[in-house]
Formats: C-alpha cells, sequence, structure tokens
C-alpha cells in the first residue's frame, strides 16, 4: 500500500476535525471544531459515511502507546 502524504491537511486544519472523502481519497468535504459539526456538515453535501480524522496542533514523536511532551 502506498503512504498517503497528509502535509496539506495538516498545514490547513490543525486542531480541527476533517472529514474526508475516503480513505483513500484525500479529499476535504468539511471541516470543524467538533465531530458533530463536521458529521453534519458532510452529510449535507451528500457524504453518508466520510474518513473522520482530528487532526493534532502540532505533531510530537510517539513512542509505543506513549507520546513524548
Amino acid at each position: 500500500m502506498k503512504a498517503i502524504d497528509m502535509k496539506n491537511v495538516y498545514s490547513n486544519y490543525k486542531g480541527k476535525w476533517v472529514a474526508l472523502e475516503s480513505a483513500t481519497k484525500i479529499k476535504v468535504v468539511a471541516s470543524g471544531k467538533n465531530l458533530k459539526e463536521v458529521l453534519g456538515k458532510a452529510e449535507k453535501k451528500g457524504f453518508r459515511m466520510p474518513m473522520m480524522i482530528q487532526v493534532p496542533k502540532e505533531i510530537l514523536p510517539i513512542v509505543g502507546p506513549y507520546t513524548i511532551q
């Protein structure tokens, strides 16, 4: 499986919830402050089951189950 480049999503949507068209199509169809709001926006645009992600405010290294801060 080819890696998916999420740099554009991260740089434009830091700290927000984002609805993507699908797991393989990284097209943002809606974004907002909370999950419920974003799901509502996506559904109004005809996307009943978009891929939902919460974009972190900053990228931190992860070691095992812990995040280093």
